[in-house]
């Protein structure tokens, strides 16, 4: 029984410890949100979410492994003793809600970001795309106006 307690003690760690990643992914995501809303986006800066946000999805997946590794140990037992454990199962279901809550919230706000992203890449691509007419319109004007400094050989009447 006290061994069990220990593991309910630290599922509940755990399923605190993986609402605070979440905070700091809504967080992440908000910055985002900022990088793709600037005129001039920083991709420094984005590819730095990108990263941080990799990072902590990484520890998402590493808290979910632990907690169902725990939890198959001792679902058994939380199964049989549902009255002796009401208050702690309680605890786990109201930050089971929570984390399904703020899951909801990142899926939403990825989901718009991925869509300014798009925007923003698509400018890009346009901006890309305008530089290299430019270029290639500067290029053939200034090979035109070399042509037309330009003086071919000529005879020359020398004649008085």
């Amino acid at each position: 029984m006290e061994k069990s307690n220990t593991y309910i003690s630290i599922l509940i760690q755990s399923l605190e410890k993986k609402i605070r990643v979440l905070d700091r992914i809504i967080e992440a995501n908000k910055e985002q949100k900022e990088i793709l809303s600037a005129e001039e986006m920083d991709t420094d800066r984005f590819e730095d979410n990108l990263t941080q946000k990799g990072e902590l999805i990484d520890e998402l997946n590493l808290l979910d492994d632990g907690f169902q590794e725990i939890f198959d140990r001792i679902k058994d037992e939380l199964g049989n003793n549902r009255d002796a454990y009401r208050t702690e199962i309680k605890q786990m279901q109201e930050l089971i809600s929570r984390i399904t809550e703020k899951t909801v919230t990142i899926r939403a706000e990825e989901e718009r970001n991925r869509v300014a992203a798009q925007k923003q890449f698509d400018n890009m691509r346009s901006n890309i795309q305008t530089a290299k007419r430019s270029r290639q319109a500067a290029n053939s004007y200034y090979s035109s106006m070399s042509k037309v400094n330009y003086v071919d050989a000529q005879f020359m009447d020398k004649r008085k």
